[in-house]
């Protein structure tokens, strides 16, 4: 597998993944990898880590103002 590089997330207090079957909400999030598939990996203040299967339609970001 190549490195994954995360840009960081800085402000965002949740963000919101709209899919057409439901919704996804992640909140923590410190910083976010983007695949090549569309897929998203995300790193979490506590330390989780979580991944965004492809598919999404829109993401909702609650935050002061843009971080990526």
């Amino acid at each position: 597998m190549d490195s994954l590089v995360f840009s960081p997330v800085v402000g965002e207090k949740s963000r919101t993944y709209v899919f057409p079957s439901g919704r996804y909400e992640v909140a923590g999030v410190t910083g976010v990898c983007v695949r090549p598939s569309g897929s998203h990996r995300l790193q979490l203040a506590d330390g989780g880590k979580r991944i965004v299967a492809p598919g999404w339609l829109a993401i909702e970001v609650v935050a002061e103002s843009w971080s990526l």
